[in-house]
Order: C-alpha cells, then structure tokens, then sequence
C-alpha cells in the first residue's frame, strides 16, 4: 500500500469515526428518553403513558442535541481562538526559544525549520512534552497558526533521521487538513461529554440536597425534621 492508498484508508476512518460521534449522539438522547420515562412517573403518579411517546422523545431529542451542539460549538470557538497553542498547553507543553535551548532541543528545531522549507509552509510553533514517551501532534484550525508538539522521550530516544520522519509526518497532517477536522472533533466530543457532566452534576446536587434537609430538618412537621428530632438525644 502507497502513501496516497494510506491517505485514502485514513479518511475512510475519519469518516468512520464521525458516524460513530452521529451514533452516539442518538444513543444517548435514546438513554435519557428511558431515564426520564422510568423517572418522570415516581415524580408526579398523574405522568402515566405508552413506553413510546413521540412528544416526549422528540423534546428529549431537541433538548439533547441542543446541549450537544451549544457545548461543541463553545469548545471549537474556543479552541478557534486559542489555536493549536491552547491544546499544547492543556497537553502540559513548553514553546521551545532558540536562545534557551539544548542541544537535543535546537536538533529539533532545525528539523521544524527544515520541514518548514520544505513543505512551503509557515514555521509552526513547536511545543515540548516532558513526557518519557516517543510521540508527536500537530494541532490548529490553519497552517499559519499550527503548532508541533513533541515528547521528551522523542528527541531523546530518536536519531535524527527518525526525528525528522516523525516531523514530516506531523507536517502531512498540516498539510492535508487533518488538524482541522481533529479540531472539531474534540469540540463535538466535548458536547457529548457534557451531557455526562450535567448528569453528574444533578446527582452530586441532589445528594448535597438530600444531606442538607436530612441535617438541617428545615421544615417542622416534615419527615426529615422529625427524624432528626427523633434521632437526637
């Protein structure tokens, strides 16, 4: 298999992956329709109906899928206005000055400037990970606002020749627009992440709310207050 068969084969899968996101998307707003279907009725014994409620599902679906989209489009305007520089430095990385570097550290500039040169691009950034693992990324909405991001172990571990390849290949990445589209998928995985988070948060709510009445017995009369009064000494 050639480079351009591999290239093929690789958007096969990005494709692939962005169904997989649509897939999810529709198995959760189907997991919260159950939820609220189970739920609902504990809560007020009036909401009786058929396991299949069109009305009730397409609220859950508009409700969902516009959490879904507000939370993603926040990210990638986030990460639209930060660029590829706040993703390596929510990765922990360090930009790399030319004046302050050692000698493993300029190798590897000069092997960003190289590719630079070659490619006909603009020099990105490059990012330094302390991490002991050999791994590379290449992050950003455009070529002219690119970054490179390259762990300890990489520069460390690899010769020079091994160095420049993981470089180039992080270059294709930039070139062909890959980044762009890893861009937007983390702004769509954190929509759906946020569905997860809300729940949470009503959960950790609840029992704070729960704790609170049963401490506190607010209300005289009420159940939590006698428990506590009868609990008491």
């Amino acid at each position: 298999m050639n480079f351009f068969e591999h290239q093929s084969e690789a958007r096969k899968k990005t494709l692939l992956l962005v169904l997989l996101f649509a897939a999810s998307v529709l198995a959760i707003v189907c997991s919260v329709y159950v939820v609220l279907w189970f739920a609902l009725p504990l809560a007020d014994a009036s909401l009786q109906w058929e396991f299949w409620n069109p009305q009730l599902f397409l609220i859950v679906a508009l409700v969902t899928g516009l959490i879904v989209a507000l939370g993603s489009l926040y990210k990638i305007s986030q990460l639209k206005r930060g660029g590829g520089r706040l993703v390596a430095e929510m990765l922990g990385g360090q930009p790399l000055l030319a004046g302050s570097c050692s000698p493993l550290e300029r190798r590897l500039l000069n092997v960003v400037e190289e590719m630079a040169i070659a490619s006909g691009t603009p020099l990105p950034t490059v990012y330094l990970l302390e991490q002991p693992g050999i791994n590379a990324f290449a992050a950003g909405f455009s070529p002219s606002e690119a970054v490179i991001g390259v762990t300890r172990g990489a520069i460390e571990m690899l010769s020079r020749d091994e160095l420049q390849g993981v470089v180039a290949h992080e270059f294709s990445h930039i070139l062909n627009g890959d980044m762009r589209m890893n861009m937007r998928l983390m702004g769509l995985l954190h929509g759906i992440m946020l569905i997860g988070d809300i729940g949470i948060s009503l959960i950790s709510w609840r029992r704070v709310g729960f704790t609170y009445r049963e401490r506190s017995g607010y209300e005289r009369g009420s159940p939590h207050f006698a428990i506590v009064m009868r609990s008491g000494p």
